[in-house]
């Protein structure tokens, strides 16, 4: 996706490179066609996991009115599907936090055993809203999990200029409700701190918030020059402590990984030239699905 931005066959990409491991931990520890999603924009890895196809993503990214997520309506990443339990994203972040504590209230009302995670940034978690919500989701002891994918940057502001702490599980105390801090470049140790607090909302224990430490290799989006505010150099040195793929790597046979490479480059190219030769939508249907 990031190759087509570049030859201007796509109009924008989002990388998320370094923050793989935590949309594939909590994905996996969501329970299909139960458990509901408020994803983070760099969460592409949850979304495969949880079923969305490659066909799909890239009809997202080429905006084809057969796209699933918003039927061409939405930039790229902006995820969506009643199909796959995963709520609509919005472009101001982070509106879809209350979106989300909105649907563990239902979830509650209706006792139908259901958890929603709630996947947000660093600059998503300094919003009045996001404190809102997680405030709100305390007082009533709402199912829902908040993950902050902390990668120590919003755009190009860095993290001592949006808060003063280290981390955000501190803030977990303040509204009174768990927190607990993990190594976002963990895949294994996303899956168990989700898993811990999906069982404590389904005890009816409450929201937990989850402080997800990682590295955001990429520039925020196609439309962002990261040279101009951080060392690459620098950041490249991170990846063999901290790039989620690398570090999965230690534990698979490397016969077999760069097999799995081969066999989702392949795809991933098939899937991009099918979305691409897909019908463009008519201009008569612009305003349809939209709501305002």
């Amino acid at each position: 996706m990031w190759r087509l931005a570049r030859a201007g066959r796509g109009h924008f990409a989002v990388p998320c490179s370094g923050h793989e491991a935590i949309g594939a931990g909590y994905a996996l520890a969501m329970r299909p066609g139960v458990d509901w999603a408020a994803p983070h924009y760099r969460d592409l890895a949850a979304m495969l996991l949880l079923g969305m196809t490659a066909r799909e993503a890239m009809l997202c990214y080429f905006s084809r009115p057969s796209d699933p997520n918003a039927r061409g309506r939405q930039p790229y990443s902006h995820w969506g599907s009643r199909r796959l339990h995963v709520l609509s994203l919005q472009g101001p972040q982070p509106n879809h936090v209350s979106h989300g504590v909105g649907c563990a209230w239902g979830s509650q009302l209706l006792q139908d055993g259901s958890v929603t995670v709630i996947a947000f940034g660093d600059g998503g978690a300094q919003k009045g809203e996001a404190h809102e919500s997680m405030n709100l989701a305390a007082v009533h002891k709402l199912p829902c999990v908040f993950v902050v994918e902390r990668n120590g940057w919003t755009q190009s502001v860095k993290q001592s200029d949006q808060y003063a702490t280290e981390t955000l599980v501190a803030r977990a105390a303040g509204y009174g409700i768990a927190g607990i801090a993990v190594d976002g470049a963990d895949a294994e140790a996303v899956y168990a701190a989700v898993s811990e607090a999906f069982a404590r909302a389904r005890a009816g224990e409450g929201p937990t918030l989850i402080d997800a430490a990682c590295v955001r290799f990429g520039p925020n989006t196609s439309n962002d020059d990261d040279s101009r505010y951080r060392d690459r150099a620098a950041l490249e040195a991170q990846r063999a402590r901290f790039d989620p793929l690398l570090r999965a790597r230690t534990l698979v046979d490397a016969a077999w990984a760069a097999g799995v490479d081969e066999e989702n480059a392949a795809a991933a190219e098939q899937a991009a030239a099918w979305a691409e030769a897909q019908p463009l939508g008519d201009p008569a249907t612009a305003l349809d699905h939209a709501y305002a």
